[in-house]
This record gives structure tokens, sequence and C-alpha cells, in this order.
């Protein structure tokens, strides 16, 4: 399932990221330091979110 987010969210920090065609997260930010994802942006609405061991982006869309 493919699912178009505008941002991620780090420790209440907001960033706009993308992913590539390996679905691996890409945040868009100049200065080079590690964040951990906690939350994503879907349409506006913030879900749990959190990144694999791959780099890829998992969103829980669902409270399920």
């Amino acid at each position: 399932m493919s699912v178009e987010f505008e941002s991620v969210i780090a420790d209440g920090v907001i960033y706009p990221a993308v992913t590539d065609d390996a679905g691996v997260l890409w945040i868009d930010d100049e200065d080079n330091y590690e964040v951990v994802v906690d939350h994503a942006i879907v349409d506006g609405v913030i879900y749990p979110a959190e990144v694999d061991e791959y780099g890829r982006l998992l969103i829980y869309l669902d409270d399920g």
C-alpha cells in the first residue's frame, strides 16, 4: 500500500520528507544529524510512525 505523506515528526519537530523508489525515507534538511521519527503527517492528519532497520517509513494509519 502506498501512502503520500507531507512531513514526518521527530521529537516534536516537523521535517519535510520523501521516500525514494526503494521506499527509503529522506528528510529534507541541510543539517547532518540523526533523528528518530515518531509520527508522520498524511493529508493534514498526524499518525504514529517509525522508521525500520532498512530506512523504510512505517505509518500506522489505524489505531487497531
